[in-house]
């Protein structure tokens, strides 16, 4: 019984001591050495998209429908395996890839430039969020775009 209770407090003790958040801390330096610079912010993507550069949303499809940038096309970060091989997302393209504060944005980059090569991503400083703040327009499932949106505080 004596054990039962020492196993039991020790199991206690590390759940408590646990923090999820130090791995998603690791997780974004590790990143970060990889994209480098490679940010952009949201004067710059305008530019770039009017030059033809392509913006990928990495978020999820409900997300995604909620609100997105114009012309910005869905590949969840959780499938670029599939993007990539299948040639939808090329190695020698440029793209500005998006989310919705930059964090999945950045870890999609990571991926793309470390496993699969890619040299020219970049990622929207601030994601959606910050190009809503700017007061650009986004469009949605519903066909009410494009439209302008006001971020709840």
């Amino acid at each position: 019984m004596k054990r039962l209770v020492i196993a039991g407090l020790l199991s206690v003790a590390v759940l408590f001591a646990y923090n999820p958040l130090e791995g998603v801390k690791a997780q974004k330096q590790a990143a970060l050495k990889v994209v480098g610079n490679h940010f952009v912010d949201v004067n710059t993507a305008k530019k770039w998209i009017k030059e033809g550069v392509k913006v990928i949303d990495v978020r999820e499809p409900q997300e995604f429908l909620a609100g997105h940038m114009p012309g910005a096309k869905l590949i969840s970060r959780g499938v670029l395996y599939g993007a990539v091989k299948k040639g939808v997302l090329k190695p020698n393209e440029k793209y500005i890839l998006v989310c919705r504060t930059g964090h999945r944005a950045l870890l999609a980059a990571a991926t793309l430039m470390k496993w699969y090569k890619f040299k020219e991503v970049y990622v929207l400083k601030g994601g959606i969020k910050a190009w809503i703040k700017d007061g650009n327009i986004v469009m949605n499932a519903l066909k009410l775009g494009p439209v302008k949106v006001e971020l709840i505080k």
